[in-house]
């Protein structure tokens, strides 16, 4: 899970996506297979938010605070 996840991240980040558009075509790719994990939809953002930081030139973790929570749900929804 977490390589196949990673590579399609990657590979939006490469392509120069934005996290809204890594994130839709990712959890498209993987619900598939993983869709069924009871956990699998409520993961997925942080888990390709994360990725997506690794996969722009963060190699370390970033803290999470709650205005990043909010600048997340921003990108991932277009609020």
């Amino acid at each position: 899970f977490v390589s196949e996840l990673y590579e399609s991240v990657k590979a939006g980040a490469a392509a120069g996506l934005d996290l809204n558009a890594v994130y839709r075509e990712t959890y498209a790719r993987l619900a598939e297979c993983y869709g069924h994990w009871v956990i699998f939809a409520h993961c997925m953002p942080f888990d390709v938010t994360r990725a997506f930081d690794e996969a722009s030139g963060h190699a370390d973790p970033r803290i999470w605070t709650a205005e990043r929570d909010v600048a997340m749900w921003k990108a991932l929804e277009g609020v």
